[in-house]
């Protein structure tokens, strides 16, 4: 008995671990400098966080067709503003004007669209619910209607002003230069200049579906926050990436064993009419994280922030050591904060109770050579909050992969496209792909289901193989009833995995051999437990040779698993 546990605790360690992510990275980069027109017929729509891409086919003057997408809002922002999946019908005409990708002609960043009914939109468009263009001002006096029906209480039993409810920020026109309004100042120490040195957009959090701070991601792209009011907390729950902060009021002092985050611990008091916050215990990160020209040019800070263009060189003149946080024209440089970061903030309502203003201060004695301070405002809202579930496809190659290898002309090739994009569409493929936690639960699935499968199956070939002698070999033969549990559980949890990304996995070579490898292996395991294992404890040569050819199908299978994502 103790050879039997010997032999499978080797052999689970044997294949363990399985299987690692290679989630979404960097974004692409678009030049916003120029302008490029794309048509053609739609084949998909995604209205996923933190950007939405639509998909259509473009037929060129020699018939050759080519499929291309272009970036939108995010997802939350669209539906928000009215966009709708129907909007994009599958089949219809569009035409979409834009910023070219700097690398990939087949993709765009669009500024604005016209659809098969005629109707053109600008990225920051709203609609009714009929289809219809509305405006700003009309989607305001909407909710001032709602709001008097509602009678919003602005101040509390106790006294302090009511800043609970639905907040997001609301895109204003942008100030002129030489309206105020310029590039933050940010002046890094030596330590904060090498902590950013060589920093790659790569590295942004925000292309990896994780915040980047308290300050930015409380109004970016207009999500809408919930705040919770109590006698002795706040929470602050951010629509964007998830932030959530509990606001301590009642003077308790940060634990000892608090484990630094983004959101860090906050404690507040209200002086007057103003809540003041202090946060502390922060993990390192970003206060300006490195991103491409275009992405700041459509995500300016309120007031703060210039539009997209290339970082300044110093000038004559210059201190020494201190990074220029960038003219008009260009992106702020990036800058980290340390664990030493403390940020202020001072929050108020305004007289009617619909704008809630920030004033902030962020100290860093590590990395800031000065505090750095902002304002910004969000305003009350009645629209609903919404859990963000990010999935991040700017740097997915779908817009492209049906380029080389399908023939988009023929009918069966054109098929298999839509079916392969209808399984990313289905419930399934939506779980895997644009929740939380639909990846890590089914990965985790298909994990132990192949350690149980593979584990059992090379448990049964290396005593064929002579290992543990005294152990007969037929006592091995119910151990294939739980290697065939394993494998329904892997089976199931592999449909799901592949329905997440059916068009990129479907061209995988790495992962078409795992699968062929995984059936073989299957098969001639259970041909061994048929002809050897449950007849006779008797092990001939061809048995070992067998049970050899077998035992190495299963490694060259765990092998091809692990190159899927170097293949891709």
């Amino acid at each position: 008995m103790w050879n039997l546990r010997f032999i499978i605790v080797i052999t689970l360690l044997f294949i363990t671990p399985f299987s690692a992510l290679a989630h979404h990275g960097s974004s692409g980069q678009f030049d916003t400098s120029k302008t490029v027109e794309m048509s053609g017929k739609i084949t998909r729509i995604k209205l996923v966080n933190p950007h939405s891409y639509v998909y259509f086919d473009s037929t060129d003057e020699d018939g050759v067709v080519t499929n291309k997408r272009c970036e939108l809002q995010s997802g939350s922002l669209l539906k928000r503003h009215g966009w709708t999946a129907d909007m994009f019908a599958i089949g219809s005409q569009i035409s979409i004007l834009g910023s070219p990708d700097r690398t990939d002609p087949t993709t765009c960043y669009m500024s604005q669209v016209t659809f098969e009914n005629g109707i053109t939109a600008s990225r920051n468009s709203y609609f009714n619910d009929d289809g219809s263009l509305t405006d700003e001002e009309s989607i305001e006096a909407q909710e001032e209607e709602k709001e008097t029906e509602l009678a919003r209480v602005i101040i509390r039993e106790d006294g302090t002003p009511n800043i609970d409810g639905n907040w997001s920020w609301v895109r204003e026109e942008r100030r002129g230069r030489g309206e105020g309004g310029g590039p933050p100042s940010i002046e890094l120490t030596p330590a904060g200049e090498a902590a950013v040195e060589g920093a790659a957009s790569e590295e942004n959090p925000r292309y990896q579906c994780k915040a980047t701070n308290i300050i930015m991601d409380w109004w970016f792209d207009g999500i809408v926050n919930k705040i919770t009011q109590t006698d002795s907390t706040i929470t602050l729950k951010y629509g964007f990436m998830n932030i959530e902060r509990t606001i301590y009021l009642d003077g308790r002092a940060m634990p000892a064993d608090y484990e630094p985050s983004r959101a860090g611990f906050s404690t507040g008091e209200w002086q007057g009419d103003t809540l003041v916050v202090t946060t502390t215990g922060f993990d390192e990160g970003w206060i300006m994280a490195p991103m491409g020209s275009e992405r700041m040019g459509s995500k300016p800070m309120p007031g703060n922030m210039p539009e997209g263009g290339e970082r300044p060189e110093f000038k004559d003149g210059e201190k020494d050591g201190k990074r220029p946080s960038g003219p008009p024209g260009g992106p702020p440089s990036p800058a980290k904060n340390s664990t030493q970061l403390t940020v202020t903030e001072y929050f108020t309502l305004d007289d009617d109770g619909k704008v809630l203003n920030r004033k902030y201060t962020l100290t860093d004695p590590l990395y800031l050579e000065k505090p750095f301070s902002g304002s910004d405002k969000v305003t009350f809202t009645l629209d609903d909050y919404e859990d963000y579930a990010c999935d991040d496809l700017t740097t997915e190659r779908e817009a492209t992969i049906f380029k080389d290898k399908v023939d988009t002309g023929s009918n069966t090739q054109s098929g298999l496209k839509s079916t392969l994009y209808a399984l990313e569409d289905s419930s399934v493929g939506t779980l895997i792909s644009s929740t939380e936690w639909g990846y890590p639960i089914v990965l985790s699935l298909h994990a132990i289901g192949m350690a149980i499968l593979v584990g059992v199956s090379l448990m049964l070939t290396i005593r064929v193989l002579g290992f543990a002698p005294f152990i007969p070999v037929t006592a091995m033969a119910p151990y294939w009833r739980v290697a065939q549990g394993g494998f329904v559980l892997n089976l199931f949890s592999g449909i799901a995995l592949f329905c997440g990304g059916a068009s990129e996995m479907y061209f995988n070579w790495a992962f078409r051999i795992k699968i062929v490898l995984v059936f073989v292996g299957l098969s001639l395991t259970w041909w061994l437990v048929k002809i050897c294992i449950k007849r006779s404890d008797q092990v001939s040569k061809a048995h070992a040779r067998l049970a050899a050819v077998t035992t190495l199908i299963w490694i060259l299978a765990i092998i091809a698993g692990r190159l899927i994502g170097y293949w891709s």
